[in-house]
């Protein structure tokens, strides 16, 4: 059995647009949807799944204009970014020091137990207020 899915690129993912049985109709709708600039990408994506094998196998067999475009340009950026990490890995910066760890002082442990009596002492007195309301009933 062989489906043809007709995806569009938007947001920074490609999504599924429409599902074809027909080849033909497949490709003659990504063409119409990649002539209009809607999205940045379109592609028809061909599965075909073997009962026998119980296997699907997918390829890519039309990819829009665009999304050729982009794609060309991802794998241009993504070969600038390892060329300049390998230019940084060849010239060797002098090590750092690492700063020692700074010791925790003590207004770092007043601070949490200050905050924690003054809830203590305000759930007390609320219910101490609430008991008091109940009482006046």
């Amino acid at each position: 059995m062989r489906a043809y899915e007709i995806q569009t690129f938007q947001d920074g993912k490609w999504k599924i647009d429409s599902v074809f049985d027909d080849r033909d109709l497949a490709l003659f709708e990504a063409r119409r949807v990649d002539e209009g600039n809607r999205y940045a990408g379109v592609r028809v994506i061909e599965e075909v799944y073997d009962e026998a094998s119980d296997l699907t196998t997918t390829r890519t067999i039309f990819r829009g204009s665009r999304a050729d475009r982009n794609e060309r340009a991802r794998k241009a950026a993504a070969a600038s970014r390892n060329s300049a990490r390998a230019a940084r890995t060849t010239t060797r910066e002098p090590a750092r020091r690492a700063r020692p760890a700074a010791k925790p002082t003590t207004a770092s442990f007043l601070v949490p137990v200050l905050v924690l009596s003054v809830l203590v002492v305000a759930a007390l007195g609320a219910l101490f207020g609430l008991q008091q309301l109940a009482a006046l009933r």
